[in-house]
């Protein structure tokens, strides 16, 4: 096959790519229903709970994309340990003409309590992936158990 030939199917493929997959701003509600214990699998109560979000930004020095982590919700642990996010989070997703039924779902959030230490989730520590009648992450719902580690111990233990 020729060069100048393949070059534009190189060029083809592009423009048919760029007209059916488009990055759009999709609202979804992905709810968090927790709950906060100790050690001793007792609940943890009035722990502050963070929902954290990306913020993109440019980075005008250097002229790039970046991110940082945004604490956009927080609620209190009540007296069995549990909370509750239920407010919106933005995420991109890439819509196209078939709009396969897949979402790529996430939640990251922080606690803190006075006498334990800080908890920040790691990527990738709750996720899911939306197949059946899918919208984006519509209505998924996590419900994680953590478990903080007391100050106290630690400091017994050194």
């Amino acid at each position: 096959m020729k060069k100048s030939t393949k070059i534009f199917f190189l060029i083809l493929l592009i423009l048919i790519i760029g007209i059916f997959i488009h990055p759009q701003k999709v609202i979804y509600e992905a709810n968090v229903e927790g709950k906060v214990i100790d050690e001793n699998n007792k609940p943890v109560i009035n722990a502050t709970v963070y929902r954290i979000e990306k913020e993109y930004y440019i980075n005008e020095k250097i002229g790039s994309n970046e991110s940082r982590d945004l604490r956009t919700e927080n609620v209190k642990t009540d007296k069995n340990g549990n909370f509750k996010f239920y407010e919106k989070t933005r995420i991109d997703w890439f819509h196209t003409p078939l709009d396969l039924p897949i979402g790529y779902c996430y939640a990251e959030f922080e606690i803190e309590k006075s006498g334990y230490k800080f908890y920040k989730t790691k990527f990738g520590d709750f996720e899911q992936y939306r197949i059946e009648n899918c919208y984006a992450c519509e209505k998924v719902l996590f419900k994680p158990i953590i478990t903080l580690k007391s100050l106290q111990k630690n400091r017994n233990k050194n």
